[in-house]
């Protein structure tokens, strides 16, 4: 098996090559069997190729259009003018007036002014049982004369993984409805109040007839009032999209229309061509490269962007607000209200003004809010100061903040035996190691080897000592043993026992009398 790296695409580098681009690609199949792969293809696609850079002449001929990339201007129109040095000298269509952010500052206008309420807010605020919610805002079947009736208020398709604009909407939380959603089933429930009682008593019921909420007499006739409401209300016809999608209400859009021409009519006399010179070759977006150098940006609603592509039905150069975002299984789709209008334009699902929006890929747009290629100069970063680490550190509460990592000498070589080293007789002598054997109590019967001496630690703890002068150490391992340990233990055994120090199992035994007796402190039963 042969794992292989799918081919994304193409890419510019900096110096203008378009070398390819791979990567695992969702969804697609990885792995194949090395029967199937071949050393060569003998009919390569013509549009995945990879080239060398071309001269800086060939490329940006005289009074080519590009957009530019710097700092400032970013995103403005520009006009080849000459070559210097290896670079060009273009002609910036420039704005006087600072483009405020007006796309983000009505979305979170929007968000506050409609909020979504999670389900299980909604049906305590309506006094409903959660399951009544989740049926009233879905696809809900009656039968009625043998037919199959939706009486339900198709806010959500959880089987479609879709949602309706403006009324639903799915987070980590589970569904989400607004404020226009809720008083859309609280006038649903005030028209027709037995229908809805009836599904309260029954909230997890599967099958409903007509008979079940009306009489026999009445409820096919019923059935139809509740119907004609509903299509009077139009919930049918409500937009839907998909559940990952994140679009603007009518409402939002109308205002972010508003806002782009109060702003067009302030910059209209503020234009101006400011001539630059020594522009390298990557502050410079040809339109046929859009598709190679901007396929990684992202967005967000209320983005602010500029259409790059030299091909499509939207104008070169015209500039919108970002208004929806859809993810496909290949390319993210925009859904984007131009500040003009222009011959090929929709209204977004009447969204926004006739002939002034359009649905386009990332790859045709670049990002002026949210600046991703920017092309910084050698000065500028210089001037960026690297990102400052903050060493790892510990506060041991006695004193300031330590570093908690030191260098460390290698310890010398060991000397002896393993055993020779635990016992304090390798490399550096017996008194360098803490835990020593050799404790002048220890017991000499049988098992008593070696024992535990008394550490001292009356060592001055330099950082205690400065920030608490009243602070003594004290020797912890000077307390002796507990008074139990003196008694003597008489009764049935082998003898064995503890003397006052560490001492040995005593092998001693008991009289005729019985087996075994205390242990004194040598070891020795008494």
């Amino acid at each position: 098996m042969v794992h292989v790296e799918m081919l994304v695409g193409l890419r510019k580098t900096d110096e203008g090559a378009t070398i390819k681009e791979y990567g695992m690609v969702e969804g697609l199949e990885a792995d194949f069997a090395a029967q199937a792969i071949v050393d060569e293809v003998i009919s390569p696609d013509q549009r995945f190729l990879e080239k060398a850079a071309l001269p800086l002449e060939e490329e940006f001929p005289l009074n080519s259009r590009a957009f530019f990339l710097g700092d400032f201007n970013y995103g403005r129109p520009a006009i080849v003018d000459g070559y210097e040095n290896g670079k060009t000298n273009v002609r910036v269509n420039t704005v006087k007036v600072r483009e405020p952010d007006f796309g983000h500052q009505i979305a979170q206008q929007a968000e506050r002014q409609f909020p979504y309420k999670p389900a299980y807010a909604v049906a305590r605020e309506l006094n409903l049982h959660p399951l009544v919610l989740s049926k009233l805002t879905a696809s809900f079947r009656v039968t009625s004369s043998g037919l199959q009736l939706n009486l339900g208020l198709n806010l959500k398709f959880e089987a479609r993984k879709m949602k309706v604009l403006g009324y639903s909407r799915k987070s980590e939380r589970g569904w989400e409805y607004s404020q226009k959603a809720i008083d859309l089933i609280a006038t649903y429930m005030t028209k027709f109040p037995e229908f809805v009682a009836r599904i309260q008593a029954n909230p997890s019921g599967d099958v409903f007839n007509d008979t079940d909420f009306y009489p026999a007499e009445v409820a096919k006739e019923k059935m139809k009032e509740i119907g004609a409401w509903l299509k009077s209300v139009e919930t049918k016809s409500l937009e839907r999209v998909p559940l990952d999608a994140e679009q603007m209400n009518s409402d939002t859009v109308m205002a972010l229309e508003r806002a782009a021409e109060h702003y067009l009519s302030l910059s209209a006399n503020e234009i101006e061509d400011k001539p630059m010179r020594g522009v390298p070759r990557h502050a410079l977006l040809k339109p046929s490269d859009a598709e190679q150098r901007l396929g990684g940006q992202r967005f967000t609603l209320g983005d602010r962007i500029v259409y790059v592509q030299d091909s499509g039905r939207v104008p070169i150069a015209s500039r919108g607000t970002v208004v929806g975002v859809t993810k496909t299984p290949r390319m993210t789709m925009l859904d984007v209200v131009f500040d003009y209008s222009f011959m090929s334009g929709t209204s977004l699902g009447d969204r926004c003004s006739p002939f002034r929006g359009s649905t386009v890929p990332v790859t045709s747009v670049l990002n002026l809010t949210d600046r991703q290629c920017i092309a910084e100069s050698k000065a500028a970063a210089q001037k960026r100061q690297p990102a400052r680490q903050t060493p790892l550190t510990v506060n041991n509460g006695y004193g300031p903040p330590q570093e908690q990592w030191r260098p460390a000498n290698a310890p010398p070589p060991l000397r002896g035996s393993f055993s020779g080293a635990m016992n304090g007789r390798g490399r550096g002598g017996h008194d360098n190691m803490p835990i020593r054997g050799g404790n002048p109590n220890r017991g000499r019967g049988r098992g008593g080897r070696g024992g535990y001496t008394i550490v001292d630690n009356s060592d001055p703890m330099e950082n205690v000592v400065r920030n608490n002068l009243s602070f003594r150490p004290q020797n912890m391992s000077a307390v002796p043993p507990p008074a139990i340990l003196n008694n003597d233990y008489r009764g049935r055994g082998r003898g064995r026992g503890r003397g006052e120090g560490r001492g040995g199992r005593g092998a001693g035994r008991g009289g005729p009398g019985g087996r075994g007796g205390a242990v004194n402190g040598n070891g020795n039963s008494s």
